[in-house]
């Protein structure tokens, strides 16, 4: 049993880990750990200019690598400063560890500056939360909170790091790495009952969730669609790739709108929710997202999500890959006769509608006016085209997203990255960590001009280790969604046109001067013929790049 310091402890235990990066924004707490990346070069230090940023980084590696990425903040402050994208962590199920440097645990008792319950901040929004106050704790603290992090349902933890504790020796059994099998199979029987009740479906839908991204189930799911000739959704603010976007059965994403949520699925008798956890609209309006005619059947590794808000039919707690294979299994055999005739007309029409509804939304949406201003739609489709067919997305246009996610088609797994908590500020740092974890694939991210400047400052980072991100910025110089939002009121701001508030002018902001500033090279696009040209130069540059492009500025209802 070797003897070693706490910050030894948890370097080593970093590295035995597989850990590559180590996100964060330090302070005096951490000193002790900053002095190892001097002396040991097996792990690098991503320096991110805020601690909210660090975490956005931190969630755009561990989302496109599948493991724990690892974040180190400055005491209760700095922790604070980062519970925005930690909220969106534990909404999408990430799984990170966050640390943070704490006060000595010898003057705690006289409060001193920058202290704080450091747990008590951050319990409701991790797995896990734990200060350690003893050097011999420190590497069988970390090596839980890796296991709980990426034990599903996966997820953020939070361990508290005293400087006192970093600081002293002590004779550390370093614990070997625990590899967890969590992958679950369904209870016996619960697959046969969910087959019949979905071979006796006239009309199924599928909503895919982000459990089914994590569980590697996607081209499974894509099997069963077309086995049972079912529509697909993906679940609203999916924060990864759940089914590819332009399969012809692909009806397009949910939003969290019950009333648009509920057209969508208005002729849906039954429908299979996999890997779902959003379900609920972002306002209130007493209505229920899914329609009360349809049965549901469940499927999701987390027991909590079973019948959360709509009870099912059949509720199966399994593992979504190993649920999903085994029910198309099941079904094979049921194929024949007349039930094979009827999935074959049902594909028939689904796809015929699939094709007619794209085209129309197409044609509507992506074309520029004569004066060349753009809608969100024909930047999206700009993108679509200019970027490699592999090419990741990572968005946060907020307003924009409808048409974003909707235009620009992916396949691939992993490929698509979204803030699903719902708070601002992940989308550039985000694209970030995506980055550092897929050198060799294009990055682009699409973000709204307001909730880019939640996170700015992480374009230095971009610029600081050369990472070739794209970053268009759509700009309506404005919060757009809360006019919408307003206007759907129908109140004072709807009748007089006054949106207060919600107004990003006078002066207006100059994300070209902005960016170039933080090192990146920049340009502004006003009109459509500007756009492709722009992409082609920012996709070939070689580095960061960002494009300020100026989107309509028309107010349209929405959230009601």
């Amino acid at each position: 049993m070797p003897e070693m310091t706490g910050a030894q402890a948890m370097f080593e235990m970093m590295v035995r880990e597989g850990v590559r990066y180590v996100f964060g924004n330090p302070g005096t707490t951490e000193l002790p750990l900053m002095d190892l990346f001097a002396e040991r070069g097996d792990l690098t230090y991503i320096l991110s200019l805020h601690e909210d940023s660090a975490l956005g980084m931190a969630v755009g590696y561990a989302e496109a690598t599948g493991r724990p990425a690892v974040v180190n903040l400055h005491t209760a402050p700095g922790l604070a400063h980062g519970l925005g994208n930690l909220y969106n962590a534990k909404r999408a199920g990430t799984p990170l560890v966050v640390t943070a440097g704490q006060q000595d645990t010898r003057v705690m008792i006289e409060e001193p500056l920058l202290y704080g319950d450091m747990v008590d901040q951050v319990r409701q929004y991790t797995k896990w939360a734990w200060e350690v106050r003893q050097a011999s704790e420190v590497a069988a603290a970390m090596s839980r909170a890796f296991r709980i992090a990426r034990t599903p349902p996966t997820g953020p933890v939070f361990l508290s790091l005293p400087v006192d504790v970093m600081e002293r020796s002590a004779m550390i059994d370093l614990p070997p790495h625990t590899a967890v099998a969590a992958r679950t199979r369904p209870e016996p029987g619960s697959i046969e009952a969910a087959a019949r009740i979905l071979t006796k479906a006239s009309s199924p839908a599928i909503i895919s969730g982000d459990g089914v991204a994590r569980a590697g189930a996607v081209a499974a799911v894509v099997k069963l669609a077309e086995a049972v000739g079912a529509r697909v959704y993906s679940e609203p603010l999916n924060s990864l790739l759940d089914f590819p976007t332009n399969h012809p059965l692909y009806c397009g994403p949910l939003f969290a709108n019950a009333k648009q949520v509920q057209e969508q699925l208005r002729s849906a008798d039954l429908i299979l929710l996999i890997g779902v956890n959003i379900l609920t609209p972002l306002v209130n309006t007493g209505e229920k997202m899914l329609p009360a005619r349809a049965k549901i059947i469940q499927i999701d590794a987390d027991p909590r999500e079973l019948g959360k808000n709509y009870p099912a039919e059949a509720a199966i707690m399994a593992d979504p890959l190993f649920a999903v294979e085994e029910l198309i299994e099941t079904i094979t055999p049921m194929l024949t006769g007349s039930y094979s005739l009827e999935v074959i007309r049902r594909r028939h029409v689904v796809l015929s509608e699939v094709a007619d509804a794209r085209g129309k939304f197409s044609a509507a949406a992506t074309s520029a006016s004569g004066d060349g201003t753009m809608t969100p739609a024909f930047v999206a489709r700009e993108m679509r085209a200019a970027a490699a067919k592999d090419a990741v997305l990572v968005d946060e246009s907020v307003t924009s997203t409808a048409f974003v996610r909707t235009i620009f088609d992916l396949e691939q797994p992993n490929s698509y990255f979204y803030a699903k908590g719902g708070s601002l500020g992940l989308g550039l740092p985000e694209a970030v960590g995506v980055k550092l974890a897929m050198p060799e694939r294009q990055v682009l991210c699409a973000v709204g001009d307001g909730s880019a400047l939640y996170s700015i400052q992480a374009l230095w980072t971009a610029a600081h280790y050369k990472l070739a991100v794209v970053f268009v910025v759509f700009n309506n110089t404005s919060y757009m969604i809360l006019k919408g939002g307003l206007l759907a009121m129908k109140g004072s701001s709807a009748k007089k046109g006054v949106f207060t508030g919600m107004d990003l002018t006078e002066p207006a902001i100059d994300f070209v001067r902005l960016a170039e500033s933080l090192g990146v090279s920049a340009r502004s696009v006003s009109h459509a013929s500007e756009l492709r040209p722009a992409l082609d130069w920012a996709l070939a540059e070689g580095g960061p790049t960002l494009l300020d492009v100026t989107i309509n500025r028309d107010v349209r209802s929405v959230l009601r």
